[in-house]
C-alpha cells in the first residue's frame, strides 16, 4: 500500500495571514470560502473569476487581481493554492512557492492537503482516508450523525465551566487532573443516548464538589 505523504495533521491560525489562490473557477470558490472563514487576508489571481468570487470582493472579503499568474505573486504569502485548470501553471506555482502550497490538479506536488471537515458548533472534525474521496464523504456523513447537536451544546457548556474554574486559586495541574477524572467515556455515552441534561448534571455536580474542595483546602 502506498503511504500517504501528508502524514502530519495540523490546525492553522490564518487570521490576517496573506493567502493567495491562483485560479478563478468553481474550485477557487470552494478553496476561498474556508480561508475567508479562517480570517485570511485573501487574494485571488486569475484572468477571469467566478461571479461568486466577484461578489466576495465587493463585500471586502477578498481581493481579486484580474491577470495571469506572475512569479512574484507568492513572495510574501503564508498559504498558496494552485487552483487553475492548467497543469503546467500549477506545477510552476508548486515549484516556486516558498510557503505552504496546495495543488488542486496534482496534490502530491504540494506540501499540504486539506482534509474533509465536519463542523458542529465549535467542534471541528477533520478526516482523511489518504486518497479515497468516496469513503471520506461517507465517513464524514457518519461523523455528522454520530456527533450531533448535543455534542456542540455540551462543548459550549464545558467551555463556560472551564472559564469559571480558571478563576479558582489552584494550580493548572490540578485543573487538568480534574477534567481528566471527570470527562469520562460514561459522560460521552450519555450524550450518545440523548441524555444531554444528565451529562450536564454530572459535570455540574463534579465541578461544584471540586470548587468546594478547592476553597476549603489549605493555601
Amino acid at each position: 500500500m502506498q503511504q500517504n505523504s501528508f502524514a502530519y495533521p495540523a490546525m492553522l491560525d490564518l487570521k490576517n495571514k496573506k493567502c493567495v489562490i491562483i485560479g478563478g473557477g468553481k474550485v477557487a470558490v470552494r478553496k476561498a470560502l474556508p480561508l475567508i472563514e479562517a480570517g485570511a487576508d485573501l487574494t485571488v489571481i486569475a484572468p477571469a473569476v467566478d461571479p461568486q468570487l466577484a461578489t466576495l470582493e465587493k463585500t471586502g472579503l477578498l481581493q481579486v487581481k484580474l491577470r495571469a499568474y506572475a512569479a512574484d505573486d507568492l513572495s510574501d504569502a503564508f498559504v498558496t493554492v494552485a487552483a487553475t485548470d492548467d497543469f503546467a501553471v500549477n506545477r510552476k506555482i508548486a515549484a516556486a512557492a516558498p510557503c505552504l502550497c496546495n495543488v488542486v490538479t496534482e496534490p502530491a506536488l504540494g506540501n499540504f492537503s486539506v482534509p474533509s471537515t465536519v463542523k458542529n458548533g465549535a467542534l471541528t472534525f477533520t478526516l482523511s482516508t489518504g486518497g479515497m474521496p468516496a469513503l471520506t464523504r461517507v465517513l464524514a456523513q457518519d461523523l455528522k450523525k454520530y456527533y450531533g447537536p448535543d455534542f456542540a451544546e455540551f462543548n459550549e457548556f464545558l467551555q463556560q465551566l472551564r472559564q469559571e474554574l480558571q478563576t479558582l486559586e489552584i494550580t493548572p495541574e490540578k485543573r487538568t487532573a480534574f477534567w481528566r477524572q471527570t470527562l469520562t467515556q460514561s459522560v460521552i455515552d450519555l450524550l450518545h443516548a440523548g441524555q444531554l441534561d444528565q451529562a450536564k448534571e454530572s459535570i455540574t455536580d463534579a465541578v461544584n464538589r471540586f470548587r468546594l474542595e478547592s476553597q476549603n483546602s489549605p493555601r
